[in-house]
């Protein structure tokens, strides 16, 4: 996975939007929907460029050719949510499972339970565990970690569940947006391992936002 370049592509044309302490704990972003349409658009004709020409393209070289983009949900800003991490003060060491675990294969990832994220949707609080995942060799860095599953995986999005790059926004303040939600890169090619998104992740809702599931063209 390439995380990084996933969260380069997150920030393009995207309008920052200032912090007070005095708002709530956790609320809905409110920017201009022109601009964060503009941004939405502006991520997804660069993202799709990326797959077809990049060399850290997940696509193997036949799927490329006939590579006509992704596809998502239209952009909805009431998923659009700013908040805090809820951090843990005696973090749990935990050991994240990638894709490739099993069959005599060790397919697994050194972390921590870091915190959780809090948002709220008709009414009913939600909460999403943030893992920080732990370098397994020398050069590597730790990373925040935000994974889940929702009512549409397996049917409209990809079953193996979905990531979102947080982005800061201010002291422990974090744009969580939905829309932005992507496929790891094991849901084009199966040739990658992907980190897979903690029990506690299983939303009972519907996130009608964000990526949809891949069909090669």
């Amino acid at each position: 996975m390439k995380p990084n370049i996933l969260a380069i592509l997150l920030m393009i044309g995207i309008a920052i939007t200032a912090c007070n302490n005095n708002e709530p704990e956790t609320r809905t972003e409110k920017v201009n929907p022109k601009q964060l349409i503009s941004a939405f658009n502006a991520y997804k004709a660069e993202k799709d460029s990326s797959f077809r020409f990049a060399r850290w393209s997940p696509l193997t070289d036949s799927a490329k050719v006939h590579f006509t983009g992704l596809s998502y949900f239209e952009y909805n800003p009431s998923w659009r949510y700013e908040g805090p991490i809820h951090r843990y003060e005696n973090p749990d060491s935990i050991l994240i499972m990638g894709t490739k675990h099993g069959k005599g294969r060790n397919d697994l990832r050194p972390a921590l339970k870091y915190g959780y994220f809090a948002f709220e949707r008709d009414g009913k609080e939600y909460r999403l565990e943030i893992i920080k995942i732990l370098p397994s060799g020398p050069g590597g860095k730790p990373h925040l970690f935000l994974g889940f599953w929702d009512e549409t995986s397996g049917k409209e999005t990809y079953a193996g569940g979905r990531y979102i790059e947080m982005r800061k926004a201010g002291e422990n303040r974090y744009i969580v947006d939905f829309n932005y939600a992507y496929n790891p890169f094991c849901a084009y090619n199966h040739e990658y391992s992907c980190a897979i998104p903690p029990l506690e992740n299983r939303l009972d809702i519907a996130v009608n936002a964000g990526e949809k599931n891949y069909s090669a063209h």
